[in-house]
């Protein structure tokens, strides 16, 4: 009996000491670091100067009067040709509401001549029920939400796509309601048209042009005309100097496919040429980059004038005029990493004369197979989030590449340490 107590004591104290490794090494892994990696990847940084600038084109002010209330009929940067109207003047706020009847009537028209000549044609069955179910589904949802914004679009969405289904199922009466419901909306559109002819007044377009309603007073100054003998100090005055808009104007047309822009930046050592293209990147009120020939480069005063030229993006930039601009002058490429991935090794050098110096190498940890792998790089650039760096030696088969996967957060590592 004692011998078979004694053994159960030792059988619970092993079981005991069993548990208590378990849970050491529990808690211990606990506390450790988790690896934290991401991967690095092939990146290009635009480098160039800040620029401020101003926009010139070969504009005609389009002046109105006969009423108080001004409707655009064209969009901005929409072409329009000589004699085209491109805007009413109404005295009547009213008019506008019967304005805005007559657009929704002939996109309503626009729809239904399209489903009545879509209708004819082959289309799947199956298709066309579940674009109906689809436009129930939207309806309802939109009715349900309380948004009526886009409630009467939907709802003629929903009208077309019954009346191609009824074409497709061999519904002959279809084709006439459809043709009754367009000659019902034509005679709504032609009273509207008569009514809003008589109370208001058309601004036509005296040239072709690309039209603009926002008038900035600059088109009386920022003309092409003074771009050849343009100086630092003129164009200075010319930023500075309000500009005054015309109270009569009621838009403008941009008369030539060829703008300007003509642009300062602080220094002479831009290494800008004359005669190259460069990348402007805009931001604010047009947001990308536009390529612009640069004709003309002047250095005076510690500062550079830049004048570009460009023959595109012209409809998406009729708003600009002062504008902020970054002209890439050069392109780094590299692979980018986080700053928490890049690591700094501080060694001593001597040289041969016997003196030692401090000298930092840079690289990053990847996870190769299990372990960590040191890689020395070059730092090409540095931004709050990132750095752009290169392998110091770009032929090495262990080099840094685009897709590894770098170590971000370990601060224990070290090169050949198993992470996984």
């Amino acid at each position: 009996m004692k011998d078979s107590t004694i053994a159960t004591k030792v059988m619970i104290a092993i079981l005991c000491l069993g548990v208590a490794v378990y849970l050491g090494v529990y808690l211990a892994r606990g506390w450790d670091e988790p690896l934290v990696t991401t991967h690095a990847y092939s990146y290009s940084q635009d480098l160039g100067d800040e620029a401020t600038g101003i926009l010139i084109r070969q504009e005609t002010v389009l002046s109105g009067s006969g009423g108080s209330h001004v409707d655009h009929v064209l969009s901005e940067g929409e072409k329009a040709a000589a004699g085209q109207t491109v805007a009413l003047l109404y005295n009547d706020p009213s008019a506008l509401t019967t304005r805005q009847s007559i657009r929704i009537l002939n996109a309503e028209i626009d729809q239904l001549n399209y489903a009545l000549s879509s209708g004819t044609q082959n289309t799947d069955a199956s298709r066309l029920d579940a674009q109906v179910l689809a436009s129930m589904v939207s309806l309802r949802a939109l009715t349900a939400q309380g948004d009526l914004t886009g409630l009467e679009d939907s709802a003629l969405n929903l009208r077309t796509m019954v009346f191609k289904r009824d074409y497709t199922y061999g519904d002959t009466d279809a084709a006439g309601q459809l043709g009754q419901l367009i000659a019902d909306k034509q005679a709504q559109l032609n009273e509207l048209t008569r009514s809003l002819s008589q109370v208001s007044r058309a601004v036509t377009a005296p040239v072709a042009g690309v039209f603009s309603g926002s008038v900035d007073g600059w088109e009386y100054v920022a003309t092409p005309d003074i771009l050849d003998g343009l100086t630092v100090q003129e164009l200075s005055a010319l930023l500075a100097q309000p500009a005054g808009a015309d109270a009569s104007a009621v838009g403008k047309l941009i008369t030539d496919s060829t703008w300007y822009f003509a642009a300062l930046l602080d220094g002479t050592d831009t290494g800008l040429q004359a005669g190259r293209s460069y990348n402007l990147a805009f931001s604010g009120d047009y947001y990308g980059q536009i390529r612009m020939k640069l004709e003309r480069v002047s250095l005076e005063d510690g500062q550079t004038l830049a004048v570009f030229s460009c023959r595109s993006h012209l409809a998406s930039t009729t708003l600009l005029r002062v504008q902020t601009v970054d002209v890439i002058t050069r392109q780094l490429e590299g692979i980018r990493v986080p700053r928490k991935a890049l690591r700094v090794v501080t060694e001593s050098v001597t040289a041969e004369d016997g003196s030692t110096s401090q000298v930092n190498r840079y690289g990053v940890f990847t996870v190769v197979r299990s372990q960590a792998e040191w890689q020395e790089v070059d730092v090409l650039y540095t931004d709050d989030n990132f750095y752009l760096v290169r392998p110091v030696d770009e032929t090495s088969s262990t080099r840094l590449r685009s897709g590894d996967e770098v170590i971000l957060n370990s601060s224990d590592i070290y090169d050949g340490k198993v992470v996984r």
